[in-house]
């Protein structure tokens, strides 16, 4: 009889951490189309000259906002997304998802990941592109949002940022365990910077990664 519950537990705690994990997904999406950014205040309001305007314009191919504090531009600047701003089908789905690495700030893909990205928007590979937004979501939620930047971008985002190379691979007994892309806050660099981040923290959890092991 003893035997009988002791396996009977198994089996439902078996089912319930099955459940769990089936419930905790990741997924990144990009958004459908470009969020204007709240920081700062638009090119046109900050500057009058039409003149100026149309170099500034002729020079990025794209609007860009000004700090008008610090007289600098703003290139990807925070914005607020909500979920029907986003591409129906995320961008990178929850399998291709496998980790995160808090210590070096690294999200760690499959390799079809770098070869999506890669091949689906070639601008991501110019040194003088913005980036493109996407949002990262758990379990249906958005948690933070940020710009996919390529490694050779002029550019920096003042949000989150994950920077896209080619082949960052993997690997452990010469067997390619993932490719990873580096991830930061802003230009704030810092060791464990993002494990400040409670929410995707938690989001990441069961899938922590320590290269050190």
């Amino acid at each position: 009889m003893r035997n009988r519950i002791l396996i009977i537990l198994f089996v439902l705690s078996f089912i319930f951490a099955s459940c769990k994990k089936k419930n905790d997904s990741i997924e990144i999406y990009l958004t459908k189309e470009k969020i204007e950014s709240y920081d700062g205040v638009p090119l046109r309001t900050a500057i009058k000259d039409t003149t100026i305007i149309r170099q500034v314009l002729e020079s990025y191919n794209e609007e860009i906002r000004i700090d008008t504090l610090n007289n600098k531009p703003i290139y990807m600047g925070h914005f607020v997304a909500e979920l029907s701003d986003l591409e129906e089908k995320p961008f990178i789905n929850d399998s291709e998802i496998l980790g995160f690495d808090f210590e070096n700030s690294e999200i760690h893909f499959s390799k079809s990941v770098t070869e999506k990205i890669y091949k689906s928007i070639p601008e991501w590979r110019k040194k003088s592109h913005f980036g493109k937004q996407f949002v990262l979501c758990h379990n249906g939620k958005i948690i933070l949002n940020g710009y996919f930047i390529g490694s050779m971008s002029k550019y920096h985002s003042n949000t989150y940022q994950i920077k896209y190379h080619r082949y960052p691979e993997h690997k452990r007994n010469d067997a390619l365990t993932s490719v990873a892309f580096s991830i930061s806050d802003s230009l704030n660099f810092e060791k464990n910077n993002l494990k400040k981040n409670k929410e995707l923290y938690h989001a990441f959890k069961n899938r922590l990664i320590n290269q050190s092991e």
